[in-house]
């Protein structure tokens, strides 16, 4: 089967994560596939706090807007909730208040966490944006308002870059060792135009390979695995579109090898069968079956109490 893939080797990162560490992965829906395989493999993680977002400017201006702290006012009303031009619809409230509430305190969560972080993971998905007429401002997500309020524009890698330039120099300011992978997404956005979407991930791709000569930083190739490695469309779903469970898995094994040391990926192999045990409906009775599943973590656990399990043991 060798002969009917592309051969591409990726070397080993000069920094490495392990359990206990502190992730966070931010960007495309492509950043919660990882987020699913890291999480389910012992590791605390923090993932999309403002919900999936594709643009690089309005990632960057999120991470720098969680370090001031200052109220959001960039809100709006519909239907009878209160949204914010700075996240996804994952983030609304049935007033302003409520809404300012949510957003401080995903703000505060944000900056702790980056403050601790050891890897900041960060997924760009296109270059096309949306900035909103009646301030000429980029949006996070349009929430379905009329599309006469808004004016689609391309960014250029210039602009990629020197926004997320001013993002890496305050991140550093409150975390000098945070090392930041940058990635792009391999889902084709196919509503932009097949060859709009190849001219959005070209200016990504030139823009996270200017920020990669920042210090501490580097690159992780998804979008070549499945473009370029995996490249059929077998590996794709019904939508031709986004990747299926078995490519996710084979960019997530070239991941952990980049990534982390031997032992991290054993142990997340030894997590991960736990975990899988907890998700299958055992024929046995349900008290015994749980019982068992209780015993593999607190065995695991003793030997290696950094891991993170999603759900309780008790």
């Amino acid at each position: 089967m060798d002969q009917f893939f592309l051969k591409f080797s990726i070397p080993p990162s000069t920094v490495s994560f392990q359990h206990g560490d502190q992730v966070i992965l931010t960007g495309s829906c492509f950043s919660d596939e990882i987020s699913t395989k890291l999480r389910n493999a012992g590791h605390s993680i923090y993932s999309n706090p403002h919900g999936t977002i594709f643009h690089p400017s309005m990632l960057a201006f999120n991470l720098m807007d969680c370090l001031n702290e200052q109220p959001d006012e960039r809100f709006f009303e519909r239907d009878g909730r209160f949204y914010t031009w700075n996240a996804s619809t994952l983030i609304s409230a049935p007033s302003a208040e409520e809404l300012q509430n949510k957003l401080l305190a995903v703000k505060a969560e944000l900056k702790q966490r980056l403050i601790n972080a050891k890897l900041l993971i960060v997924t760009f998905g296109t270059a096309w944006g949306y900035e909103l007429n009646e301030t000429n401002e980029i949006v996070a997500n349009c929430h379905k308002m009329p599309a006469q309020l808004f004016t689609k524009f391309l960014s250029s890698p210039y602009e990629l870059v020197q926004d997320w330039i001013l993002a890496i120099e305050q991140l550093r300011s409150i975390n000098p060792d945070l090392h930041i992978v940058f990635t792009v997404s391999p889902v084709r956005h196919s509503k932009d135009g097949l060859v709009e979407n190849n001219l959005s991930k070209a200016r990504l791709l030139e823009a996270v390979h200017q920020l990669v000569l920042e210090e501490n930083t580097s690159y992780f190739p998804s979008y070549e695995l499945v473009i370029d490695v995996l490249r059929d469309y077998r590996f794709f779903k019904e939508d031709r579109v986004h990747p299926t469970g078995e490519a996710i898995d084979f960019v997530w094994k070239q991941f952990e090898t980049t990534y982390c040391q031997p032992a991290t990926i054993e142990l997340n192999r030894s997590v991960e069968k736990v975990n899988k045990l907890a998700q299958h409906r055992s024929n046995q009775q349900e008290e015994a079956h749980q019982a068992s599943i209780l015993s593999k973590k607190a065995e695991l656990s003793e030997k290696n109490p950094e891991i993170y399990w999603e759900h309780s043991m008790g």
